[in-house]
């Protein structure tokens, strides 16, 4: 499918990075954009991302085969109805929300029944705001969620699976209410967790201000998230707060539980409880290995010295092969090479070998 005509409503980072993205894989693509910040539309028409500004609702939805409504959750309603009398019939309409069953709610009340609405949720982000920090890798090797309704046609499905595809990333499709769960517990849950760590410190009675000058290495990247953007996960909050109660809740008996063991002094059970723990968090990668993206593997034998890992990469790469991840085995029990490289498919596979064993190294598939 040719993309042709693409409208973006809001340029901060995702829709800046969209529109980079798409117009580094799709050049042809005309892609017009609006955003109160007139700097960031200036700057995207002087090189080049977006191909027109536009003032008005009924400029930006007229003609478009895609609309991306990269604003914050609670600025979707207003969008949509701002856009809803001038859509084109047959667009594609989408959003970068991280909450889904709202968003999908609304654009159902309020899109006409011509127009389809498809949600999104690209699972990428930088701390920073606006679009100066946008990049058009940003979504490279990322997960997309897709939550697509019912009655879609599977033409549409596709259509927006070709877009997202265009951009490197990963379209993962499910429906609204899993993702609202399954974010709320992994991204929305967190914040609210930093932000509880943060309170309690700043609570504590401390006048010389030591815990200022302790508090680095573990508090620091565990509370990281506690300086995102207040307003946006106010929002995000209170729109996916039916899901998010329920996690509070779970995360409060888990406290409760560890809270028991401790005033008992059962230092078993609290031992359980943080191996339980850490024998989940520790498998994580070798489970996400497994069902996420379908990665063909090569593994290469190398002897420890320094610039071995630079040396096949470089190489590999002088042939244009792109490698999307590379694992050090420190077990070699079962393994016939040390390290891993993960390519995208068979074929790239087979030329890889090709190469690596020209060269003199000791390079299997698995």
């Amino acid at each position: 499918m040719d993309i042709q005509n693409i409208g973006i409503i809001g340029l901060g980072v995702i829709g800046g990075s969209l529109a980079k993205a798409i117009k580094r894989s799709s050049p042809l693509t005309f892609i017009k954009a609006m955003d109160m910040d007139a700097k960031a539309i200036s700057s995207a028409l002087e090189h080049g991302v977006i191909d027109e500004s536009c003032d008005k609702f009924e400029d930006i939805a007229r003609g478009c085969q895609f609309i991306f409504l990269c604003v914050p959750v609670n600025s979707i309603k207003d969008i949509l109805y701002g856009i809803r009398d001038y859509i084109s019939p047959s667009t594609i309409v989408t959003d970068v929300c991280s909450i889904k069953v709202d968003v999908m709610s609304l654009a159902e009340r309020i899109l006409p029944d011509t127009v389809y609405f498809i949600g999104g949720h690209p699972m990428a982000g930088m701390e920073g705001s606006g679009y100066q920090y946008s990049m058009a890798h940003l979504f490279e090797n990322a997960f997309y969620v897709l939550t697509v309704p019912q009655d879609a046609p599977i033409d549409v499905t596709k259509d927006m699976i070709n877009v997202v595809s265009i951009i490197g990333a990963f379209p993962l499709v499910m429906d609204a209410d899993t993702h609202d769960e399954i974010v709320g517990a992994i991204s929305h849950l967190p914040h609210v967790v930093a932000a509880a760590l943060v309170n309690t410190v700043a609570q504590l009675n401390d006048p010389s201000k030591f815990k200022e000058k302790l508090a680095a290495g573990g508090f620091r990247d565990i509370t990281r998230i506690a300086s995102s953007n207040t307003r946006m996960w106010t929002s995000i909050s209170i729109s996916n707060r039916e899901k998010l109660l329920e996690l509070i809740l779970s995360m409060i008996d888990n406290l409760e539980e560890f809270y028991d063991f401790l005033y008992s002094g059962e230092s078993q059970k609290v031992e359980r409880l943080f191996k339980r723990a850490k024998d989940y968090r520790d498998e994580l990668p070798s489970i996400q290995n497994r069902i996420s993206i379908p990665y063909h593997e090569l593994y290469v034998d190398i002897e420890d010295r320094p610039g071995t890992i630079g040396d096949v990469t470089s190489l590999l790469g002088r042939y244009n092969i792109n490698i999307k991840n590379v694992s050090i085995i420190h077990s070699r029990e079962e393994d016939p090479g040390c390290l891993i490289l993960s390519l995208f498919d068979n074929t790239h596979v087979d030329e890889a070998l090709s190469i690596l064993i020209e060269k003199g190294y000791r390079a299997y598939r698995r």
